[in-house]
């Protein structure tokens, strides 16, 4: 042991390159304990520090245009009320699609019941509608659909398709505007806990309201299709579309996850066939389904019938 000492000694005097080494060495050590990766942190749990955000964190259900408007609200003056909710019954039954702020926007596959509704007439006037579809018992989708009642200010539309660009997702897909703007999707995980799931109030107000009218359970985790789009005008408007579809990915029998939460990460469904197979599912119908909501936003007509996603009855 004092040899040990004694080499260790000479070698810190005598070799500033190995003391250089040493001293990053040990530095990284400590840089690793408190900030460790997610494959480190569940190996070593006891380590004092706390793992980054793991690269499938799930998304937050979309904000746009609705939480600016619910942001002017604050500034309404007294007696206008610049959103006016509207809760139908679910016992109405929606097939195909919606129409929102003048815009036609196809729906999945099924029948879809409505659960909260809104018409914001504030700077930035929005339609806003959440939907659930149900399956023996089971919830099998969730819709939430905006769409602008007449042109905003382009630099209204903020960071609206940011959501299509995180490489979080399994997913990300742009299609051409015309004349400019974006339409884009961004396929990722949500999950589903309480009723405080989003920064949008409008989502929170229609998910508490699903879990009133006692339709349960709700499942945990969902794979979102959030799709945007913005059509951009020469003279500094736009037309705004926002779409986030959610479909849980259940055991049509049994209605439980085809596979443990963890399992869902971007990376991880190679462990599991019925992950890779439902992903695989999901990822071409988002495709279609994105064409179908481009062409049904400009109120073309659609060419074919609108695709089937992996829950669809």
């Amino acid at each position: 042991m004092k040899a040990f000492f004694g080499t260790f000694a000479s070698l810190w005097k005598q070799a500033p390159l190995w003391r250089l080494c040493f001293i990053m060495g040990i530095g990284s050590l400590v840089m690793a304990a408190f900030f460790p990766t997610p494959w480190l942190k569940k190996r070593a749990p006891w380590l004092p520090g706390t793992a980054p955000a793991a690269a499938h964190a799930p998304h937050d259900l979309s904000s746009g245009s609705t939480e600016e408007g619910q942001h002017e609200a604050e500034n309404e003056p007294a007696g206008q009320l610049p959103v006016h909710l509207q809760y139908p019954s679910m016992s109405e039954i929606v097939r195909d699609h919606v129409v929102l702020g003048g815009h036609t926007m196809p729906l999945p596959r099924g029948e879809w019941h409505p659960i909260l509704s809104a018409q914001i007439s504030s700077a930035s006037p929005l339609s806003f509608l959440a939907l659930v579809r149900t399956h023996q018992g089971a919830v099998t989708g969730l819709i939430i659909a905006q769409a602008t009642q007449q042109p905003i200010p382009l630099d209204r539309t903020g960071n609206m398709t940011g959501i299509c660009h995180d490489d979080r997702n399994f997913l990300n897909h742009s299609l051409p505007v015309a004349p400019s703007g974006e339409d884009c999707i961004g396929s990722g995980t949500v999950v589903i806990q309480g009723s405080d799931v989003s920064t949008n109030p409008l989502i929170n107000q229609s998910i508490a309201r699903l879990q009133a009218l006692g339709v349960t359970p709700i499942p945990p985790l969902f794979l979102a299709v959030q799709w945007r789009h913005i059509a951009a005008t020469t003279d500094g408007q736009a037309q705004v579309g926002l779409m986030d579809t959610l479909i849980p990915p259940l055991d049509p029998q049994t209605h439980q996850l085809l596979a443990p939460m963890s399992v869902w990460a971007k990376d991880a469904p190679a462990s599991s066939p019925e992950a890779r197979n439902f992903l695989s599912q999901m990822r071409s119908w988002a495709l279609d389904m994105q064409k179908a909501l481009q062409r049904g936003f400009d109120n073309q007509p659609q060419g074919h019938p609108l695709p089937r996603d992996p829950l669809a009855p």
